[in-house]
């Protein structure tokens, strides 16, 4: 039985699911279904990539996926379209996709990771979707600037051009319960997602990040700007480590069970892509990304005019242990009149061997 907020995509508000973006090599064609079927993924890219792309162009999808991007870049005119992507299996239906359409002599698909590529010539544009609910959880910003310095002409396009990363502290308490039981929705129940934890020597549920629509009704204080990326500069890139202090003022009493984090990509002029709605029923939802939910293991109560102090911060592991490896840390404090009341720390990095238990 589904509860009355249940939508037409067949999730609800508050509903934890498994990160997407730390399962880049299980995306399965269900999944692929349900970024084809995302509105607000589609129209956006849909109408940046016609707006950008002049015929006689060349153009490189990075990260082409079901090759949905390229054929919209063909459509456009482009004269020729490489597609880039790590799976061969979802290689083979973007060529297929394509050369059903009539453009199969312009497509050019390559297996690979974008690091390890060259093409026999610079392109006009770069287009790509491999962003994260967080932004660069998918390696966004380290393979654009690969990209840009050697696969992109000179006054060449980048889409997206410039992204921001939001958090903002929240009262999910729904979403907070399902992670204490150990329960999201794609894990198989509360054994194989204890399984997963372990695999991955994660302290607890909390020392993960999850997929879910967070009301803004939850909204503690005004969501900030974690980090700004403007992908589209020919200035060294943002750091794939960094550490952002941000602090928070209580808009109104609640209890703080964590933060919600979500981007607002520029891909166009006139067209940008803000994956923050919570309207479900009204398709404004990213129903791929969702919103990222960073929850802490033990609740706050605040009140107004409390002040949340956080600091938010990304490590990268070097890029021969994987082109997507990186951990994220949330931790700070609550201050009320003065004084801490409270303390938090969470982290996506691997428990210490002492720290593992046997």
């Amino acid at each position: 039985m589904t509860s009355p907020a249940t939508d037409t995509a067949g999730y609800e508000p508050e509903q934890v699911w498994l990160p997407a973006s730390e399962q880049l090599s299980e995306w399965d064609a269900a999944f692929h279904d349900l970024l084809l079927g995302d509105e607000v993924r589609m129209t956006a890219f849909r109408t940046a990539i016609a707006e950008t792309v002049r015929p006689g162009m060349t153009v490189l999808d990075l990260g082409t996926g079901t090759g949905i991007l390229a054929l919209w870049a063909l459509e456009a005119g482009a004269r020729r379209v490489y597609g880039i992507d790590l799976n061969a299996s979802v290689l083979h239906t973007a060529t297929e996709r394509v050369v059903a359409a009539g453009h199969g002599e312009r497509f050019h698909p390559i297996h690979g990771v974008s690091f390890d590529v060259s093409l026999p010539e610079r392109v006009d544009v770069v287009v790509s979707e491999i962003m994260g609910n967080l932004a660069d959880n998918e390696g966004l910003v380290a393979i654009l600037a690969d990209a840009r310095r050697r696969l992109l002409a000179d006054g060449g396009l980048i889409v997206p051009s410039r992204v921001e990363s939001y958090l903002v502290p929240v009262a999910a308490e729904r979403a907070h319960e399902q992670v204490s039981r150990g329960d999201p929705v794609d894990a198989g129940g509360p054994a194989p997602f204890a399984e997963r934890l372990r695999r991955r020597s994660a302290r607890s549920p909390f020392d993960l990040y999850y997929d879910v629509v967070i009301p803004v009704r939850t909204y503690l204080a005004t969501p900030r700007v974690a980090r700004l990326y403007d992908l589209a500069a020919s200035i060294p890139p943002a750091a794939a480590s960094y550490q952002v202090p941000l602090v928070y003022t209580a808009r109104h009493d609640g209890l703080l069970t964590g933060f919600k984090g979500y981007f607002v990509a520029t891909l166009s002029d006139t067209v940008a892509l803000d994956i923050s709605s919570d309207d479900i029923a009204g398709r404004a939802t990213s129903d791929s990304w969702k919103h990222c939910y960073l929850p802490i293991a033990e609740p706050v109560p605040v009140q107004r005019g409390d002040r949340i102090g956080l600091m938010f911060s990304r490590s990268c592991a070097d890029r021969t242990a994987g082109p997507f490896r990186q951990s994220y840390r949330w931790e700070g404090r609550v201050i009320s009149r003065g004084a801490t009341v409270a303390h938090f720390a969470q982290s996506t990095a691997e428990a210490p061997q002492s720290a593992r238990g046997t």
